[in-house]
């Protein structure tokens, strides 16, 4: 169908879409297929990150970022490579504290544990276990 190219934090991806049903949509992006939901409208939402001497020293030390919305009330646990999902060990509504493992994401043959940075309730679970993913792409939201 069409093909995009898009630089993302200096990564190019080479993206195809092969087919769209309804709001359902299959693409490629640099040779592996995802099934991908959209949406009509994207809200226009700025992210504040306001890290802590704390959470510098941690993000040096975990491979997840975590990125605080407008309000302060969630935070998104981001992938920091691309990778394969080993195995997601938390579902919505789960309470998690911080340091906690919540998935394993396979990356560059080392599996590596995502933790997260604050305690908090899972609000929503983004992927599963077989799953590739992209550099920063929300994996897990916690509501603080």
């Amino acid at each position: 169908m069409k093909s995009y190219k898009f630089r993302i934090n200096g990564n190019e991806y080479e993206v195809e879409v092969l087919d769209v049903d309804g709001n359902m949509a299959k693409i490629e992006v640099n040779g592996t297929v995802f099934d991908v939901e959209m949406q009509r409208e994207i809200p226009k939402i700025k992210t504040v990150v306001q890290p802590t001497a704390q959470a510098r020293t941690a993000k040096e030390a975990k491979p997840a970022t975590e990125k605080s919305s407008p309000s302060g009330m969630a935070a998104e646990v981001r992938a920091p490579l691309p990778g394969v999902i080993i195995q997601v060990l938390v579902r919505p509504g789960d309470e998690v504290n911080a340091g906690q493992t919540l998935c394993t994401l396979e990356t560059m043959k080392m599996e590596n544990a995502i933790k997260a940075d604050n305690g908090g309730k899972v609000a929503s679970v983004s992927i599963a276990p077989g799953q590739s993913v992209i550099q920063d792409e929300v994996l897990i939201v916690i509501n603080q």
